[in-house]
C-alpha cells in the first residue's frame, strides 16, 4: 500500500474511493501479515506455540456471543434488535 494521503476538512471520498482505501488499508494491516501469523502458516512454530495459539483463538472466539448479548441488550431499538439477534442465534 502507498501512502495515504490525509483529507482536510470538508472533503469526502466517493463511495469507492473509501471502500478502495478501507480494503488496502486492510490488506495491509490484516493480522494474516503479522510474523507470528506468517511463521504459523509456514509450519515454524512449536507445538506448544501453536497450541497456546490455538487455546487463544478459542477464548476470542467463545467471548463473541456474549459481546453481542451486550450490544443487543442495550439497544432500544427494534430493528436492529432484530438484525442483531440473528449473530447469537
Amino acid at each position: 500500500m502507498g501512502a495515504v494521503t490525509m483529507l482536510t476538512a470538508g472533503e469526502m471520498l466517493s463511495p469507492d474511493e473509501l471502500r478502495a482505501r478501507l480494503q488496502a488499508v486492510g490488506e495491509a494491516k490484516y493480522h494474516h501479515r503479522h510474523p507470528f501469523h506468517e511463521r504459523m502458516h509456514r509450519g515454524e512454530l512449536t507445538r506448544g506455540q501453536l497450541q497456546a495459539w490455538a487455546l487463544n483463538r478459542y477464548y476470542y472466539q467463545s467471548r463473541i456471543p456474549i459481546k453481542d448479548a451486550l450490544v443487543l441488550a442495550k439497544s432500544d431499538d427494534p430493528a436492529f434488535r432484530r438484525a442483531w439477534r440473528k449473530r447469537i442465534v
